[in-house]
């Protein structure tokens, strides 16, 4: 009997750990190899920063990768030194790999410039778990030579004061120059939000409560949440219980992202932009308040509260660990439900941007959730993007220059350099 022939993943792996680039590196060839393999035969491992750091650079097992950033380093130069391959030596592979941002699983896209075009491209999700930050390469592993580190100081310097200079150059125009009134469509909508008066929460997800309900095997509801129940000892299906809920509070970096980009829009509003974690919230101060919630119901339960004005839903079957994306109302070729297992999170991906008046309905919720860190990142992306943004707000505008609620649907697909697709494929305005 002949052996069975490699898998084109396997080829695809051979022929990136056979080349130049990768030759003579032995770091990233071992992580590469690795991560594909690992995704390759046994799936249901977990490829966390923590379990990279142990099997391939021999960490042990109570290293602390905040202190040890090896594993993140070494992906941030892979990623570059994938790139780099199919701009030149791989240019002609059937089959690339890539690792998208956010996550250490691979995933292998065809080449559409050498093999027959698919209906359309598989969109992918990441791990909701997997949200640890991709960071710069770390400078002291590698010393730059005198010359260039003088340069990178120079240029650092040169950057600096031109910023500085140029946010000096703002305010003095702001300050003498006549109020306008804008007419452009986003301008309005940040001015709702951002502007209007009213005190602008930002209310991150939860990270820690997606993870505490994959080990219980079930989703908290929001009763229970602002009761802080979060017994695990019920109805826990994953062994034993894990650690006090409440001991530790975490949210992704794409929430600290964002906090970060709207807080440069807010800079100027008489109220600013608060942060409160999603554990410290009070009901009252949704009624009261302008907000903004980041994640979907299972990773920030107060989006839950603003369901029934909503006709897109992103729900997690917990218990069947499956991903449920709901559209109450299906238009003209539009589905009613799009459903995967998690086990295919690096297939698919959407996000829901939501825009909605408050309990009160005297200000207003923005709500931002995703599939997957990936779902919420596009999002982000999408909402921080002028003429995307412009394109949907053009119709919701009321014509008093007003904004009115609306819902956008993305999908997201990886494309074959690697890079991330982001399409609206749905819309409602009321």
């Amino acid at each position: 009997m002949e052996p069975e022939a490699p898998s084109a993943e396997r080829v695809a792996l051979e022929k990136v750990l056979a080349s130049a680039e990768f030759s003579r590196s032995e770091r990233l060839s071992s992580f590469l190899a690795y991560v594909c393999e690992t995704v390759l035969t046994h799936k249901t491992v977990r490829l966390t920063e923590q379990h990279i750091g142990i099997h391939v650079f021999g960490r042990p097992d109570n290293y602390i990768p905040a202190e040890d950033t090896i594993v993140r380093t070494t992906a941030a130069m892979l990623r570059k030194r994938l790139a780099k391959y199919y701009e030149s030596e791989g240019l002609g592979d059937p089959v690339r790999i890539a690792i998208p941002r956010g996550s250490y699983s691979p995933v292998f896209v065809a080449n559409d410039a050498v093999a027959p075009a698919a209906a359309s491209p598989a969109p992918f999700v990441l791990d909701p778990t997997d949200i640890s930050p991709e960071p710069r390469p770390d400078i002291q592993s590698s010393p730059a030579p005198r010359h260039w580190r003088n340069l990178l100081s120079v240029h650092k310097y040169r950057t600096i004061f031109g910023v500085f200079a140029a946010l000096l150059l703002v305010a003095i125009v702001g300050a003498f120059a006549a109020p306008e009134k804008s007419t452009d469509p986003v301008d309005a909508f940040w001015k709702s939000l951002l502007f209007a008066g009213h005190e602008t929460l930002f209310i991150p997800a939860d990270s820690e409560l997606v993870m505490h309900q994959r080990a219980i095997g079930r989703q908290i509801s929001l009763d229970d949440y602002i009761a802080k129940r979060f017994d695990a000892s019920t109805n826990n299906v994953h062994g034993p219980a894990p650690p006090p809920f409440h001991w530790r509070r975490y949210t992704g970096v794409i929430s600290v992202t964002l906090a970060v980009e709207l807080g440069k829009l807010a800079a100027n509003a008489p109220r600013g932009l608060r942060v409160r974690y999603a554990r410290d919230l009070q009901l009252n101060e949704l009624k009261q308040s302008n907000a903004v919630l980041v994640g979907t119901a299972d990773a920030n339960p107060w989006v839950s509260l603003f369901r029934d004005r909503l006709n897109y839903h992103i729900d997690l079957d917990v218990p069947n660990d499956r991903i449920l994306v709901r559209n109450d109302a299906p238009a003209a070729g539009e589905r009613a439900l799009i459903e995967f297992a998690g086990t295919e999170r690096e297939k698919h991906g959407f996000a829901v941007l939501a825009y909605t008046p408050n309990l009160s309905g005297n200000g207003h919720v923005l709500m931002i959730g995703g599939t997957s860190s990936v779902g919420t990142e596009a999002g982000m992306d999408f909402l921080l993007d002028r003429d995307r943004l412009r394109a949907v707000l053009t119709r919701a505008m009321r014509p008093d220059g007003s904004v009115r609620p609306f819902e956008i649907l993305l999908q997201c697909a990886l494309r074959a350099s690697g890079t991330t697709d982001v399409q609206v494929i749905g819309v409602r305005i009321k």
